[in-house]
């Protein structure tokens, strides 16, 4: 889905340097080609995000106030497998019958079905999807729904062909580096069970499942209600679904969606055994401005971000308001990770967050 609609699905990459004057002019090089001709291999190019057929590329379809909003295009033909195997079915029968044989050798197989692609494929409908990005020029900030490696790798390759660089995809690790200079192995991956067995294994667990289980921590002995910013006052509700993980024998991950998940006797058995909350809905509000999410700690990954409601009655205004409700959400999560950060690099803070979270743990309100 673009950024101008909906609920979104992205990630949030860092742009090495600013863009180029020309950044439009370079986009509109590499517009999508028309679909005549668009055979059987994947054909890659940039669209608007007003739709997947618009490949006028200008100051009026992609760029607004100091943000750009582009979507690389992939266009392919592709025959149903249903039909092809029907149509070649049907030759092959014909064949076999004219010839008096019970059967095709593979080589008259193979030329069949190529003979049927020949003529079926120009008939085929061009399948169309995008990969849809917007860029915060003023903080060198790019938001792409390229969620999977294959769509990120596709999606930089034909970024940077286009402006000579390529963002750099924010994970944990280098928010710590890159944005706060931190080294990221700094930072403790407590044990927080209060088992005493579990106690005496090494703290287990990836930065983004230590910073979300903390999150949850955090918000929980604040009652929900996060420091004070200068964006306004906030609050943090984190409920399900919620999912687990940890290294080690027995199960490594564990979801829990019905019912109350953040009070349940599973949630506490997980947290119990050491394993660290991986993936969480996660609510911000202020006032009555809301932002729901499920997010993906591991990779910093937004899934399915619900932003509070726009007033605004031209498109140019909902995107703006949308793209700064985007970026206040980002600001806020990124507060609450260098928090996170500075607490755990503190021995002192760190021991007394590792004491009290055991104490969470064994009063858990679900039980």
């Amino acid at each position: 889905m673009p950024f101008d609609q909906g609920s979104i699905t992205f990630r949030i990459c860092r742009l090495p340097e600013s863009m180029p004057e020309n950044t439009i002019e370079r986009f509109a090089e590499f517009a999508a080609q028309p679909l005549a001709n668009v055979t059987d291999e994947p054909c890659w190019g940039w669209v608007s995000p007003r739709h997947l057929l618009d490949d006028v590329i200008d100051e009026t379809t992609i760029k607004v106030g100091a943000f750009y909003h582009l979507c690389l295009r992939q266009a392919e033909r592709k025959i149903p497998a249903s039909l092809l195997t029907a149509e070649c079915r049907m030759i092959e029968l014909a064949r076999m019958a004219e010839t008096g044989s019970e059967k095709l050798g593979n080589r008259a197989r193979r030329s069949i079905k190529a003979e049927v692609q020949q003529r079926l494929l120009p008939q085929m409908p061009p399948q169309l999807s995008g990969i849809y990005f917007a860029i915060d020029t003023l903080e060198n900030m790019l938001y792409t729904t390229a969620i999977s490696p294959r769509q990120l790798e596709i999606f930089l390759a034909h970024f940077g062909k286009v402006i000579g660089f390529e963002p750099m995809p924010l994970t944990p690790e280098n928010i710590a580096e890159e944005l706060f200079e931190l080294d990221p192995a700094a930072v403790p991956a407590l044990n927080i069970s209060p088992d005493p067995k579990r106690n005496l294994l090494e703290g287990a667990g990836t930065l983004g499942e230590n910073f979300l289980t903390w999150l949850w921590f955090f918000q929980e002995e604040r009652g929900g209600n996060l420091p004070p910013t200068k964006l306004g006052d906030f609050s943090l509700l984190i409920d399900g679904p919620l999912v687990f993980v940890a290294e080690g024998p027995g199960a490594f991950e564990s979801a829990i969606r019905k019912g109350a998940p953040t009070l349940s006797a599973e949630a506490k058995a997980s947290l119990t055994v050491g394993k660290k909350l991986k993936r969480a809905k996660l609510t911000l509000a202020r006032g009555d401005e809301e932002w729901s999410f499920n997010f993906d700690a591991n990779e910093f990954i937004f899934r399915s971000l619900k932003l509070p409601e726009s007033e605004a009655l031209d498109k140019a205004s909902l995107f703006e308001d949308r793209m700064n409700n985007l970026i206040i959400l980002q600001n806020v999560l990124f507060a609450l990770f260098q928090r996170f950060l500075k607490e755990m690099t503190d021995s002192a803070k760190a021991s007394d967050y590792q004491a009290k979270a055991r104490e969470w743990i064994k009063n858990f309100n679900g039980l």
